[in-house]
Formats: structure tokens, sequence, C-alpha cells
């Protein structure tokens, strides 16, 4: 016991160094940065650098563009979203009060387009960041 309980003591610094120098290369993307500022987006990077990882892949996974299929007696919260090639999705959350469901996509009409988002299930979309998060 006393020899399994050096070993673990031995591998354990080395473990948890392995582990914190992959977030070391982390790189916030730029549209944290514009809802959250540089000075926040930096501590997190120092005291919580998951979240960045978790945002980073939020940012481009979280939903999907499609065009409307008209359909009676379907209403949907209409959201503006300035650019489609660039969107930023943390941002219209903070300035247009929107959110996902966590069981059931969530779907929102783009002003002026024949377009919605769909935001992907939130139960769904913590499977696909686990699955990425593996590889």
């Amino acid at each position: 016991m006393k020899t399994i309980y050096t070993i673990l003591m031995f591998i354990s610094p080395f473990y948890i160094f392995s582990q914190s120098s992959n977030f070391k290369q982390l790189v916030p993307d730029e549209r944290i940065i514009e809802v959250y500022g540089a000075d926040y987006v930096e501590r997190l990077l120092a005291d919580n650098p998951f979240l960045i990882k978790r945002w980073n892949y939020y940012l481009d996974h979280a939903f999907y563009i499609t065009e409307d299929i008209p359909d009676k007696g379907a209403t949907y919260k209409e959201i503006e979203i300035p650019d489609l090639e660039r969107i930023n999705i943390l941002k219209i959350e903070k300035e247009q009060d929107i959110e996902r469901a966590w069981d059931v996509p969530k779907i929102y009409r783009i002003q002026s387009t024949d377009k919605l988002l769909i935001y992907h299930p939130g139960k769904l979309f913590n499977e696909k960041l686990r699955k990425a998060l593996k590889q």
C-alpha cells in the first residue's frame, strides 16, 4: 500500500502538469472577447480554462441555420443577426434575451430573412462537446 501511495505521489504532479499544459495553448475566440472583454477572458484563461474551451466550441456548434419552411400556426420569436457569416451567438443571447432548452430544439426566426436559427437541445450539445473534447 505504501508503495502504491509513493508511486501515485510521484506520478500525480506530472499528470496535473500535462493536463494544465493543454490549456496553455488555448486561444479564446475573438467573439468571446467581444462579449466579455479582454480582462475577464484573461482571468478565465488562468482560473477556468475549461469555460473558454466550452465557449469556443459553443460559438459554432450550439445551433444551426436553416431555411424557413412556412408552417401554418408555427410562430417563432424573431431575432436580429447582423452578419450570417460571422454569428456571435453569445452576443445575441446577451443582447436579445434568447436561450436554448435542455431537451428540445429551440427555434428563432431571423429578422429580414427566410431563415431560422435552431438551437440544438442542451443535452445533445453536451454530448457533442464531450465527444469533441475526447478527440
